[in-house]
């Protein structure tokens, strides 16, 4: 079975499973239904990780993870760690990284949606 094979699968299993349980704690999540890094993204990522992960700390405090810029952020979406990351799913580390919190539930349904609809740069 081939690792993006099994990606997909994976991301899949979020998408419908996870996902749609994690807006179910009393909080309505109104998803849109274009999901564009410059639209929504961006935002929820400079917002929510750039203390450890933006241009000038990623290197001393996110062991060299670079998420702060559409390209790096889309390759983390399509090898699944973005998702299973901020799911707190087993096998990949729990960001946010030793809050043990995560983002809110809306914000992770909208990433989840944006990296299973081929993670757009812009809206058209």
């Amino acid at each position: 079975m081939s690792i993006i094979y099994t990606t997909k699968k994976y991301l899949r299993f979020l998408f419908w499973v996870l996902i749609p349980g994690a807006c179910t704690s009393g909080v309505q999540c109104d998803l849109p239904t274009e999901i564009s890094y410059q639209g929504q993204i961006k935002g929820i990522i400079e917002n929510q990780c750039f203390s450890c992960h933006a241009p000038n700390v990623y290197k001393k405090k996110a062991s060299r993870i670079k998420i702060y810029d559409y390209t790096s952020l889309k390759k983390m979406g399509k090898s699944g760690q973005l998702v299973g990351s901020i799911t707190h799913s087993k096998g990949y580390i729990a960001m946010p990284y030793r809050k043990g919190t995560k983002i809110d539930s809306c914000s992770i349904a909208l990433i989840a949606r944006w990296v299973q609809n081929g993670m757009k740069l812009e809206q058209k």
